[in-house]
């Protein structure tokens, strides 16, 4: 049995969800008959409009690679081609954009993809008073579906 050190953090992973993979199938299934359809009705047939299969093949390749951990040591972040690490002595502060959250570095900024506005807090305690504490989010529940009374 092996039990896991307390007081460490672990690293944050955030990604696309799993369900973004469902808009590739829905591409695919769009860019088949184009890539592999005859201009006349004929046999199926392998023309220069095969090409078009990269696009969903792209399309994997970024789902399954845009991402950013972050840890005790610092933040990385994966684009689609190339990563960036940088440590938490690097960064300023965070900053926030309408729904996008960027790292202010010496340098400039970077954006942090697929983090949202409320896992900031998460960062903040993972960055090991790095960052100011935030207070955790405050969920926002969906409108009751009641019925309105008629005056």
């Amino acid at each position: 049995m092996s039990s896991k050190p307390t007081g460490v953090a672990p690293t944050l992973r955030f990604r696309l969800p799993r369900s973004a993979y469902l808009a590739v199938l829905f591409l695919l299934i769009g860019v088949y008959p184009l890539a592999l359809g005859s201009e006349y009705g004929g046999p199926v047939s392998w023309t220069w409009r095969a090409v078009l299969l990269i696009i969903p093949v792209l399309a994997v390749v970024f789902i399954a690679r845009t991402a950013t951990f972050v840890g005790p040591p610092g933040v990385r972040v994966r684009a689609t081609f190339g990563s960036r690490t940088f440590g938490w002595n690097d960064i300023r502060g965070l900053s926030v954009n309408d729904r996008s959250v960027y790292a202010v570095l010496k340098d400039g900024a970077i954006r942090l993809p697929c983090v949202r506005i409320s896992d900031l807090t998460a960062i903040a305690k993972v960055s090991g008073d790095r960052l100011p504490k935030l207070a955790d989010p405050v969920p926002k529940y969906a409108p009751s579906r009641r019925s309105r009374r008629r005056r």
